[in-house]
């Protein structure tokens, strides 16, 4: 009975997520998908350290963290049983990762396995007006913001 006592005493503590690591995560993949940046992390070299960025880049990185934020903070409200009525949202229909458009799954009945999400507003639509941004917008940029995104 000692051995067993004195095994899990020195056996390390499962480490739980904290928000800093979810942050980190998030952070990361904003940087990754509107600026380009492997990572947040220092390389120890300044080639590739620091990054030259476009404005654009930089603007839509910041207004992607300030949304991911605000669902965070609307979640939170709406966990603590505050009623949330004039929040602005959207409804997509997902099917796992994959974004099916805009509208709920009363629209698309006959896709199985879809659900509609509720989000803050998801300004990286407007991509979907620009060929060369179209694609990717669909496949990598609204499924991702959706999920950050999210309210219910």
């Amino acid at each position: 009975m000692a051995f067993i006592e004195l095994e899990a005493f020195m056996r390390p503590p499962q480490r739980k997520a904290t928000e800093a690591d979810m942050n980190s995560e998030l952070f990361t993949t904003i940087a990754q998908q509107h600026l380009g940046v492997d990572t947040l992390e220092a390389q120890g070299l300044d080639s590739l350290d620091f990054h030259s960025l476009g404005g654009w880049g930089i603007k839509a990185a910041l207004t992607a963290a300030y949304l991911a934020g605000y669902a965070a903070s609307a979640r939170a409200v709406i966990g603590s049983g505050t009623r949330v009525d004039k929040l602005p949202t959207e409804r997509h229909t997902m099917v796992g990762n994959t974004w099916l458009g805009e509208g709920g799954t009363s629209e698309l009945p006959s896709v199985f396995g879809a659900r509609t999400v509720i989000t803050t507003p998801i300004p990286e639509k407007a991509l979907l007006q620009n060929r060369w941004e179209a694609d990717r917008a669909s496949t990598e940029l609204i499924p991702t913001a959706i999920l950050q995104r999210r309210i219910l």
